[in-house]
């Protein structure tokens, strides 16, 4: 064999690992977009946690919030279907959106079937519970605004 042979076959192989090698990073990227996009969801769903929380335990936030939401009627309601008063259905719905918006996170983020699985679990016993499911269909923190496809995972469960 002659160096020009040898030659060649290494620039073969050298345009193969630079295939390879250009493949590689692609993928890194793609990886590296897909965790940059769910730290940023999920440092969302951790602001609307702390605002949430918030609003469950400072009573005068929450009334601010609430007549500047006009909510006063829809509290009412609430308070009323689920036997307690409006203060409480108030702090009820705080509590229960706080976990819509974890789920949503769990959802959006997830990726495996068994962490979908574990949700799927967690929202068929725990979204059926009085207060939760009350909130789920009513409450215009809930499902008005929560994305779409999450809403329909939440209600083809919830349907069965």
């Amino acid at each position: 064999m002659n160096w020009e042979a040898i030659g060649a076959i290494g620039e073969v192989l050298g345009a193969f690992a630079v295939v390879i090698t250009l493949l590689y990073l692609a993928l890194q990227i793609k990886y590296a977009k897909a965790a940059t996009t769910d730290a940023t969801r999920l440092n969302r769903v951790a602001g609307i946690q702390n605002a949430v929380v918030a609003m469950c335990t400072d009573d005068g936030l929450r009334t601010s919030v609430n007549k500047a939401l006009n909510s006063a009627e829809y509290h009412l309601q609430l308070a009323q279907k689920l036997g307690i008063e409006k203060i409480d259905a108030e702090r009820v719905e705080m509590y229960a959106c706080y976990w819509f918006w974890t789920h949503w996170g769990q959802y959006a983020s997830s990726t495996s079937d068994e962490d979908i699985q574990e949700l799927r679990n967690l929202i068929q016993t725990f979204y059926r519970t009085t207060y939760m499911q009350v909130c789920w269909e009513t409450s215009p923190a809930a499902k008005p605004i929560m994305d779409p496809k999450f809403v329909g995972f939440v209600d083809d469960i919830l349907s069965t």
